[in-house]
C-alpha cells in the first residue's frame, strides 16, 4: 500500500505544484481545498504526512492543527506548515506545535523533500 500524502491548501495552483513535485515518488497524493476538508480526509485516509497551509479562509492551518492534535487517532502524524508570509505575529506561538515544519512558498522541490 502506497504512503498517503494529504495536501491541504485553497490555492489551487499550490497544491498543482505539490503535485508535480511529489509525482516521481510512490505516494498516493490527496487534496483537500480548505481546513475542514483536510479534516475529514485526514480522518478517512489516514495519512503518512499533512502538507498544510497556514492561510486560508474559514479555518486557518493552525486551527486545523490544533483540532488535528486533540485526536488520538491523528495527533502523531508529521505536518509541515506552508506559508507565504515572511512574519506572522503568532510563529513563536505555532511554532511549538508539536510535530510540525514550516517550509516557505513556492515550495522548491529540494525543501519539501528534505523535509
Amino acid at each position: 500500500m502506497k504512503p498517503v500524502i494529504l495536501v491541504v491548501d485553497d490555492q489551487k495552483d499550490e497544491r498543482k505544484l505539490v503535485r508535480l513535485l511529489l509525482r516521481q515518488y510512490d505516494c498516493e497524493l490527496v487534496e483537500a481545498p480548505n481546513a475542514r476538508e483536510g479534516l475529514e480526509a485526514a480522518r478517512k485516509r489516514a495519512p503518512r504526512v499533512i502538507l498544510i497551509d497556514h492561510n486560508m479562509p474559514g479555518m486557518t492551518g493552525y486551527d486545523a492543527v490544533a483540532e488535528l492534535r486533540q485526536d488520538p487517532a491523528l495527533a502523531g502524524i508529521p505536518v509541515i506548515m506552508l506559508t507565504a508570509r515572511k512574519f506572522d505575529p503568532g510563529f513563536k506561538e505555532y511554532m511549538s506545535l508539536q510535530g510540525v515544519s514550516f517550509l516557505p512558498k513556492p515550495v522548491q522541490a529540494g525543501t519539501l523533500v528534505g523535509t
